[in-house]
Order: C-alpha cells, then structure tokens, then sequence
C-alpha cells in the first residue's frame, strides 16, 4: 500500500518501493560477494574446475536477477500511455 496521506511517513522516510529497493540489493550484493569469495578459495585451493563451476552459477544468477529487474521495469512504464 502505497503512502498518500500528507501526514503518513514512508518506511526510513524513503519514497515508496526503496526500502524494498535495499534490502533486494543487500541480499543480491551479499550473495554475489559469497559466490566471488568461495570461488577465490577453490582457486587457492587450485580446484580451477569448482571456481569456474561456480563463477558460471554466479553469472547465470546476476543475468535472471538482471533481466527480471529491467523486464518489469520496463513493462510497467509501457502501461500507462493510452
């Protein structure tokens, strides 16, 4: 639900949608930072084939969350010129 009322606060005294903006970024951001951390392990560990394994995860993760993102980004903006 949106905040239209003049008197009502948004959550943190952000815009509608930001908070959620956030913590979105947060989790994506810390599981992105996993991802790269464990794939300089293996390669430490000299497990080339594991990284490679899951740096490829990693990609193939950041193109879905990507293409959802601006995908429905894109269809909303689209909807309201009649």
């Amino acid at each position: 639900m949106a905040v239209t009322d003049v008197g009502e606060r948004a959550p943190l005294g952000k815009p509608a949608g930001s908070v959620r903006a956030y913590l979105a970024m947060g989790i994506v951001g810390s599981f992105a930072a996993t991802h790269a951390a464990a794939a300089a392990w293996l390669l430490q560990l000299g497990r080339i084939e594991a990284a490679i394994g899951l740096l490829g995860a990693l990609a193939l993760e950041a193109g879905t969350v990507t293409g959802f993102y601006f995908g429905s980004r894109g269809g909303r903006a689209n909807t309201g010129s009649a």
